[in-house]
């Protein structure tokens, strides 16, 4: 048997480590771009809901001009929280607020005749929460999937340029519990 030149084993050593290296390159950047594109994706996912959310105040006006002075205020005081924030926490919680000043409103539209502004408003209203719910569930889930690749290596390393991890946007409903219905005949 003869004897191999020990040049050739440094020669498919060195191959062998490029090629490697290589292989781990290309791994590492599949990473980050599959990275940043979902996070892509979940911004655009949190710009259509917050959009959704912010609608709901030109689909409440109709009630809002039933309801008195007071009830107008803390609205309008809501609905610009709402607007002004930018977080997924902030923002449940100031859509958790406009559902509290406008479950009385939405109540009391319930008792005027179909056809008029505020059962047109409570309608259009229940839509838009339906909407905003589908929404947020498809938030949820993309920030959960990316909140989940970012903690898997090589993902991993590139998690801070992605802003990784993103909040889960989850709307406080104790109130709604707390406070049960009132039924007027």
């Amino acid at each position: 048997m003869e004897a191999m030149d020990p040049l050739l084993i440094v020669w498919i050593v060195v191959g062998a480590l490029v090629v490697l290296a290589l292989i781990v390159l290309a791994w590492g950047i599949a990473a980050r771009g599959s990275l940043r594109r979902l996070g892509a994706t979940v911004d655009e996912r949190w710009a259509s809901l917050a959009t959704t959310l912010e609608r709901r105040r030109a689909v409440a006006e109709p009630l809002l001009a039933t309801a008195g002075e007071q009830q107008r205020t803390q609205a309008a005081d809501a609905f610009t929280a709402l607007e002004r924030a930018d977080r997924p926490g902030a923002k449940a919680a100031a859509e958790g607020e406009v559902q509290r000043v406008l479950r009385p409103l939405v109540q009391a539209a319930g008792s005027q005749p179909a056809g008029s502004d505020a059962a047109e408003a409570r309608a259009a209203l229940a839509t838009l929460d339906d909407d905003a719910q589908a929404r947020r569930r498809d938030y949820n889930t993309g920030a959960r999937e990316l909140n989940a690749k970012a903690r898997r290596f090589p993902a991993s390393m590139f998690a801070g340029s992605v802003s990784v991890p993103r909040e889960f946007f989850e709307v406080d409903h104790t109130g709604a519990v707390a406070e049960p219905p009132r039924i007027q005949f």
